[in-house]
């Protein structure tokens, strides 16, 4: 429709569309606009998409966005890391144990949802969760199972959600035994609905891997809402004021649900952010992303065009009521 050529943004503003190359070559793509060395087209790329933006009205203006008051509400904690799971079996042990070794001032308790695992994943969970109360187990019984959205949906809607609900992989672990505190602290600095951190990419024994750290330093506060739309991912670990999210909601998906939570919260409110790293990102040949055929890879970069278009929709309505 005309409408839908008007409010797309120009695709030759989007950030890494991969053809058939390497893994490495597609891990170099992936990664381009956070690479320092490619900083004043990215600089130049932000400034055509928010004229664009702006002549939509779709431009989110920093200064209206909605402070948080944390003092409202009452929760079993104050943070839980949420794990949706299935068949990792060599991975799970190592992030719940992550998850249940930080130390901070507030309790904590970790979710998991074991989706359908079949592998020996479930056993793992029961073991661990027979001497730490904290480990709160979730097994979806709808047919067909849920996605990775619907997932987290049933953590955030669960009884045992705290205050904060904050994101950790199955593959992965957190690379510093502080990570909630900073994480809920930088909550209550920027009263915000969402905060997100920063990650390293290792192999599966930790040894790094190019490019290294992922922190996003292309966000600004004044900025990030707008360039969030062009760039193809807001980065990790990620985590949500609970309230907010449970409005929201996740779309039941396995792919682009936390960019399309991520940009409804930047419509209406700030976001904060570490750029240090607060975990290990582990790349491995049991990875759900692990070499992606190039018609898959076309299928995701084709559904986060369909969410920027939807968020596009949204903001100019927003705006038109405003």
């Amino acid at each position: 429709s005309r409408l839908g050529d008007i409010i797309h943004l120009p695709e030759a503003l989007y950030t890494a569309r991969t053809a058939a190359v390497s893994d490495d070559a597609k891990g170099e793509a992936q990664f381009s606009y956070v690479d320092p060395r490619n900083r004043s087209s990215q600089i130049e790329m932000e400034k055509a998409v928010t004229a664009h933006l702006h002549a939509l009205n779709a431009e989110v203006d920093h200064t209206q966005l909605n402070h948080i008051d944390f003092s409202g509400s009452d929760f079993p904690v104050e943070a839980s890391v949420i794990i949706p799971v299935r068949d990792r079996h060599r991975t799970i042990a190592d992030a719940v144990r992550s998850a249940l070794s930080q130390v901070a001032d507030f309790d904590f308790n970790v979710i998991v949802i074991d989706n359908g695992s079949t592998d020996g994943t479930s056993e793992i969970l029961d073991e661990i969760a027979s001497t730490e109360p904290r480990l709160k187990i979730i097994r979806p019984t709808t047919q067909p199972a849920p996605g990775i959205g619907g997932c987290w949906n049933l953590g955030l809607h669960s009884k045992d959600c705290g205050r904060f609900a904050i994101q950790l992989d199955s593959d992965d672990i957190y690379s510093r035994p502080d990570t909630l505190q900073m994480i809920v602290d930088k909550f209550h600095e920027r009263r915000c609905a969402m905060v997100i951190g920063s990650y390293s990419l290792t192999d599966f024994n930790g040894n790094p891997l190019p490019p290294g750290l992922i922190d996003h330093a292309e966000w600004t506060d004044e900025n990030g809402p707008n360039n969030a739309l062009r760039i193809n991912g807001l980065g990790a670990p990620r985590a949500f004021f609970t309230p907010v999210a449970r409005e929201i909601n996740f779309p039941d998906v396995s792919y682009g649900e936390d960019y399309a939570m991520g940009l409804a919260i930047s419509r209406d409110y700030p976001i904060g952010r570490i750029y240090e790293s607060l975990y290990s990102c582990r790349r491995w040949e049991g990875n759900s992303d692990h070499a992606l055929s190039p018609e898959r890879i076309n299928r995701n970069n084709h559904y986060k065009d369909r969410i920027r278009t939807i968020e596009l929709l949204a903001r100019i309505e927003k705006n038109r009521k405003s």
